[in-house]
């Protein structure tokens, strides 16, 4: 049996987390696409009333030039080694290449749906803080990860990416989660705004300690985390951290279709320059360009799928630190850094991380989003499309984001997985192994001859348990019917479940446009 894809063993590894998941993070919106930020210049008095009007949303066009019917264009898959290892294998970086067809959208392009929004009515004034998370007996270290669109010439301190990361140094794990740019909420002194709006309004009024603080106070009010450091850069240095470690392996589940420019030194307001561009699912090795098009699209999508592919980029960035040639390179790229990132984190705390770097696997980092189920997606006074935290299904994505992954149901079931890929497509197999670890699972890749295509997905369950469990997430996460499930109860068993992947395999299970028409 082969060992999981991907473990993550070294002690520097968080301190490496902080620093290029920054960078992952300061990966804002596509070329060209401005969004304004929408501020009250003075505070509004505790006895105004904001109020959410219910109206439709209507879909934004986005700013991004749509050049006229241009050639269809797929990025080609990288061919590293058929056989899994511990480490994936650099590839040749994926490079664009034109076909013939003639188009101008993607096939599933989102249809302009209007959504009536519900009636939200802001208490008046400054709402009471939220309580503050119960620790539990943990110790945690809650980092923030903030991207800005800063460029030069247009230096706008709007914040479009803010992901936190709670490393719970008690249990050595760690917890992510990321936050809609438009989530709507109380910006202590300024009423109610878009979340991202924060640390412009903190840098352009003087409050103390500048706009992070501002963004750290408005966290703890409006979800009652309090945030100990953050790292913060804007993404003029991302694809040159990307190239500088020789590109990243990324496992894709959901393709991906947007238009993007010819090349990097093109000017974006010409039509012509710009092409139409495909990432399907599976194994792709891209340099710092591609990825950085990969993390900022959402033409396509929507903000909410950006965040995923966001958290996706941090996972391959590490796996790409966890070769064992890269960490020789770790002075050089830790100068290369310095110019690039904005940070209040002390020697100390990062020191205090080396010991859980030792013993991070991937079972022990768990992944988290305010999505579509838990906000309403409302207009605000001033007119703008924004979302509004449902304080039910809120707190429960909090207290799930705060729950370490070692109490997480299945961790401990912590069941053997085998994966055997008859898709007739390589990686697909790579891939479902990486969407089972978001899951708290670790599955190793079958070494078993048997390859020939099957219809449809499999899964034999030698457990004997027939409901609840690992089965339920097996058939959520894979998309597999009840049909298909096998039981063989085998008290002498070498796994618990087998899963064979066949023709019909989707891996893209999530939503990628799930909110584009309200959002975008």
């Amino acid at each position: 049996m082969l060992k999981p894809i991907w473990r993550w063993r070294r002690p520097y590894f968080l301190l490496l987390a902080i620093v290029i998941g920054a960078l992952v993070a300061s990966c804002g919106p596509a070329e060209d696409e401005p969004k304004s930020v929408e501020v009250v210049d003075t505070p509004v008095p505790a006895t105004e009333v904001a109020a959410a009007t219910a109206v439709p949303v209507t879909p934004r066009a986005t700013a991004t030039p749509v050049p006229p019917a241009t050639h269809t264009v797929t990025v080609a898959s990288p061919l590293p080694s058929s056989t899994a290892t511990a480490t994936l294998t650099p590839s040749a970086t994926s490079t664009v290449t034109p076909t013939g067809t003639q188009t101008r959208q993607p096939t599933n392009t989102p249809t302009d749906t209007l959504v009536p929004s519900p009636t939200i009515t802001l208490i008046s004034g400054a709402p009471p803080p939220v309580p503050k998370l119960p620790e539990g007996d943990y110790e945690r270290l809650n980092i923030l990860l903030l991207g800005t669109d800063d460029q030069p010439g247009r230096p706008s301190q709007r914040t479009d990416v803010i992901i936190i990361v709670s490393v719970n140094k008690t249990t050595a794990t760690v917890n992510m989660l990321s936050l809609p740019r438009d989530l709507y909420v109380y910006v202590p002194n300024y009423s109610y705004q878009r979340i991202n709006s924060a640390v412009y309004l903190g840098e352009t009024d003087g409050f103390p300690g500048g706009g992070v603080a501002l963004l750290k106070e408005t966290i703890h009010h409006n979800l009652g985390i309090p945030i100990h450091g953050y790292a913060r850069v804007n993404f003029d240095g991302f694809r040159t951290i990307i190239d500088a470690v020789e590109g990243i392996d990324m496992l894709v589940d959901c393709s991906l279709s947007d238009y993007r420019l010819k090349s990097p030194d093109l000017d974006p307001t010409e039509y012509d320059n710009w092409e139409w561009t495909t990432i399907d699912a599976g194994l792709h090795h891209m340099d710092g360009e591609t990825a950085l098009w990969y993390a900022r699209s959402r033409v396509t999508t929507s903000d909410f799928d950006r965040n995923r592919r966001h958290q996706i980029l941090l996972r391959g960035i590490w796996r790409r630190f966890d070769a064992a040639s890269m960490w020789d390179r770790i002075p050089d790229l830790w100068d290369a850094f310095s110019d690039t990132i904005d940070t209040d984190l002390t020697l100390d705390q990062i020191l205090s991380l080396v010991p859980i770097g030792i013993q991070l696997s991937p079972d022990m980092i768990e992944s988290h989003f305010i999505g579509p189920d838990q906000v309403e997606f409302v207009q605000s006074p001033q007119g703008g499309s924004v979302l509004v935290l449902k304080p039910a299904a809120g707190q429960d994505i909090l207290n799930r984001f705060y729950t370490p992954p070692t109490q997480n149901r299945l961790y401990q079931e912590s069941p053997r997985v085998e994966i055997l890929n008859r898709t007739g497509e390589e990686y697909l197999d790579l891939v479902a192994q990486e969407r089972l670890a978001w899951e708290g699972f670790d599955p190793f890749i079958s070494t078993r001859d048997d390859k020939e295509p099957l219809a449809e997905t499999m899964i034999y369950d030698y457990t004997g348990v027939t409901k609840g469990g690992s089965l339920e997430v097996f058939q959520r996460v894979l998309d597999v019917s009840s049909e298909n499930i096998v039981f063989q109860p085998d008290p002498d068993r070498t796994v618990d479940y087998l899963i064979i992947l066949g023709e019909a395999y989707d891996a893209c299970t999530y939503n990628p446009w799930e909110g584009w028409e309200q959002v975008n």
